[in-house]
């Protein structure tokens, strides 16, 4: 994850604030669509979109429970993320 494209991607990812939103939302509980929607004040679609492309780049994943579709932190993912942007941004 430390070549300068995948990095870019990374960066690109997380330069629209409903997402970090999201993420903030999701690293304090697992949530379904609804509730985020409502939490953040953004629309249902931008929810989903924001959502659909989290999922695709793999930083959150989804678990059903009934009719309800949960999203979730994929913390692997986060960890590798995050110890690539500390590589990144490290002075040493």
């Amino acid at each position: 994850m430390d070549d300068p494209e995948t990095l870019a991607q990374m960066f690109d990812l997380l330069s629209v604030d409903a997402r970090i939103r999201i993420l903030q939302a999701l690293k304090r509980q697992p949530s379904c669509v609804t509730r985020l929607t409502s939490s953040l004040g953004i629309s249902l679609p931008a929810t989903s979109q924001h959502l659909r492309l989290l999922r695709n780049a793999g930083i959150v994943k989804t678990i059903k429970r009934g009719t309800f579709v949960y999203y979730l932190l994929e913390k692997k993912k986060i960890e590798r993320m995050r110890k690539a942007a500390n590589g990144l941004l490290s002075t040493q």
